[in-house]
């Protein structure tokens, strides 16, 4: 067996290239990735610095794309919040959820729609409700969106 080499094959650019040519990163999740992988502080800095000269990292807009994304798919601001402080990008959280097309009662309506299809067999109209509160509150709504969205929902099935 060889012996395992000391220094990376790749340098810290050409790593942080190679995983930025999959899929995007915020500035933190690179530093992490590339620490991991064993590169000195020095080298990391400056590829992060020339992947932002770049334009390759780019955490305003990678945070506002990322909410948009969790958002479409059904997620309440909370827990975009803490996907966003997850991947280190908690300072550009409220931009991020101001920048969201939609409201997050219209958000919970939508995915308070899906959950509804899924208890049709559900003959009990109070644990129907509570499961849906259950469902909603889990996903990162606020209490105040929840409840809005379970009246507005439970109105239109009367």
């Amino acid at each position: 067996m060889k012996p395992r080499p000391t220094r990376p094959k790749y340098s810290a650019l050409e790593r942080a290239l190679n995983h930025l040519a999959r899929r995007s990163y915020s500035e933190a999740e690179m530093a992490v990735k590339l620490r991991q992988t064993g590169y000195p502080p020095g080298e990391i800095a400056s590829a992060l610095a020339e992947c932002r000269r770049l334009g390759y990292l780019n955490d305003p807009l990678y945070a506002r794309d990322y909410a948009s994304y969790l958002a479409e798919r059904g997620n309440g601001n909370r827990k975009i919040m803490q996907e966003l402080r997850k991947r280190g990008l908690a300072e550009f959280a409220a931009d991020s959820l101001s920048a969201l097309e939609s409201d997050e009662t219209e958000r919970a309506v939508r995915a308070g729609e899906y959950k509804l299809r899924l208890l049709a067999d559900e003959a009990d109209p109070r644990k129907k409700r509570d499961k849906l509160l259950r469902f909603l509150a889990g996903r990162g709504f606020s209490p105040d969106a929840v409840y809005a969205a379970a009246d507005q929902l439970f109105r239109q099935e009367l």
